[in-house]
């Protein structure tokens, strides 16, 4: 064989053989349990990454209610208030995830939830909203009453006395309520006791402010796929650091403070089902939410499972069903461990949605309903990405029976005041995202057929081609009869007719030995 057969031999040998390793891995592995193990490695070049880096993204709408008949309440003549809803006040969020170490096994990284801040006005209600004039309940007025009351029930003249000059009902601009709220009575004490008071109660000047969210998280496929990003700690710790006491207190069951197998809410793993528990660390109520299968939905020519962060009805945790010693309502809970000064405060969907409180005992103006208020994520299951979601709750503060107050405090007896809602509107994924969302779950389960048989053809062609180079370059006809026989010239079958003097044979030729 001369040399330039022998390295074609061994090309078509090498081909034919990858050939069939590759059939043979086929037939192992579906082609998208490969694509998941590559993507749970959560390598530095994976092309999502860069998506991953720079979140979380999106937009954070804004809401407040501007009371309308203040006077009329205060005074008795109305017996509910009537309000308003201003907004949205919407502001462009981008995100930051630092890595600081990782290994095969698992990865830690500080988060950065608001990297970028910026006022759309064009995306607002006008403009000009933040320049508003809104009236609202003087709700450090009313938070301190309700806290007052609990920590020190036989003090409520001394506390009548102390804030006998602050006004019932506020009036001051969208910003004002939203990053600079502060009032005299709270910056005087703040003065005096600077380590235990903020001043200033803005709900948007407290909840963006950074907070020190360090996770470590699961990666690889040694961990298992199922366990892609579940959270190992949070800040060191397996329990949220505000939790702590109710740690010493009540059960994992009883309490959600551990984040041991939660997510962060960026990613989660692949190939989901309906049935697979699923918790998120949700940093801004200091406590870990159950994610509530709802129901498939399409989105963007994706099939998706759509999660509620919040059900309607839902009962609180038992450590989370009382805020400063009142009892709260089916579909919210206490979050007083997590907000400015430890106010007495409980989360529930906007406008009360879901909720077993009759806010319209106490209120008009409100809307509850599941489009505009229903918290949700919507998740590509086969990933475990997610594709959009509307992160919504709104911030109350639950008032005590006052009745041992003055007057003006007692018609706010039981009620729940909401002090603004917000919703973080998820931005859309980068189209090179989605594109290889799209092919991973729409093309790769309808390719791996066709390349099994092509690969199988490949294989074969390669047998076929070594064998023809090594017997000197035959062509398949010559390579045919080589195998199946040696090869023979023209044959005659010959025929005998005992009646003539003739032995014609089959090929119409007269025999030699006829002519003999």
């Amino acid at each position: 064989m001369k040399p330039g057969q022998k390295l074609r031999v061994a090309l078509y040998v090498f081909l034919g053989l990858t050939s069939l390793y590759l059939f043979v891995l086929s037939c192992i592995w579906d082609y998208r349990v490969v694509v998941a193990r590559e993507h749970v490695r959560f390598r530095q070049e994976m092309p999502t990454m860069d998506s991953w880096v720079n979140s979380p993204f999106g937009k954070l709408k804004s809401y407040l209610f501007n009371v309308t008949n203040a006077a009329e309440f205060e005074s008795g003549r109305d017996k509910r208030l009537k309000v308003d809803q201003i907004g949205p006040i919407t502001y462009k969020i981008v995100g930051y995830n630092d890595i600081l170490s990782r290994t095969e096994n698992n990865v830690t990284y500080r988060k950065n939830r608001y990297r970028h801040v910026e006022f759309l006005p064009e995306e607002s209600v006008a403009p000009e909203v933040l320049n508003w004039t809104i009236t609202s309940p003087n709700n450090v007025l009313l938070g301190a009453a309700a806290k007052f009351k609990h920590v020190a029930p036989f003090s409520v003249l001394g506390f009548d006395a102390i804030t006998r000059f602050e006004d019932l009902f506020i009036t001051g601009s969208v910003y004002y309520f939203l990053w600079e709220f502060t009032r005299p009575s709270l910056q005087l004490v703040s003065n005096l006791l600077p380590f235990a008071l903020s001043s200033n109660c803005g709900p948007l000047h407290n909840a963006l402010k950074d907070k020190e969210e360090v996770y470590t998280v699961n990666i690889g496929p040694e961990q298992g796929i199922d366990n892609f990003f579940r959270i190992e700690t949070l800040n060191g710790q397996q329990v949220i650091k505000e939790q702590l006491p109710r740690s010493e207190e009540w059960s994992n069951d009883a309490c959600p403070y551990n984040v041991s197998g939660a997510h962060d809410n960026s990613l989660f793993p692949p190939f989901l089902q309906p049935e697979t528990p699923l918790n998120v660390v949700a940093i801004e109520s200091c406590r870990v939410l159950p994610l509530i299968y709802q129901r498939p939905e399409r989105y963007a020519g994706l099939d998706t499972y759509r999660y509620l962060l919040l059900q309607p009805g839902q009962e609180p945790p038992k450590c989370m069903d009382t805020t400063y010693g009142i009892k709260l309502h089916k579909g919210m809970f206490d979050v007083s461990k997590c907000v400015i000064n430890d106010a007495p405060s409980a989360f529930s969907a906007p406008h009360f949605y879901g909720s077993s409180y009759n806010w319209s005992e106490h209120y008009e103006g409100y809307n509850p309903n599941a489009e505009e208020h229903e918290p949700f994520i919507l998740m590509e299951p086969t990933t475990g990405i997610p594709v959009n979601e509307k992160y919504r709750f709104q911030s109350n503060i639950p008032m005590p029976n006052l009745s041992s107050y003055s007057r003006r405090l007692k018609s706010f007896s039981n009620m729940l005041l909401p002090t603004f809602w917000y919703e973080f509107e998820m931005g859309e994924l980068p189209d090179f995202v989605l594109r290889l969302m799209w092919i991973n779950v729409k093309v790769l389960p309808h390719v791996q057929a066709p390349c099994m048989a092509l690969l199988l053809l490949l294989a074969l062609w390669s047998a076929l081609k070594v064998i023809r180079v090594a017997w000197g370059d035959l062509g398949y006809v010559d390579l045919y009869r080589k195998i199946c026989g040696r090869g023979t010239t023209n044959a005659c079958l010959e025929t005998v007719f005992p009646t003539t003097d003739r032995h014609l044979t089959q090929c119409g030729q007269v025999s030699d030995e006829a002519v003999k």
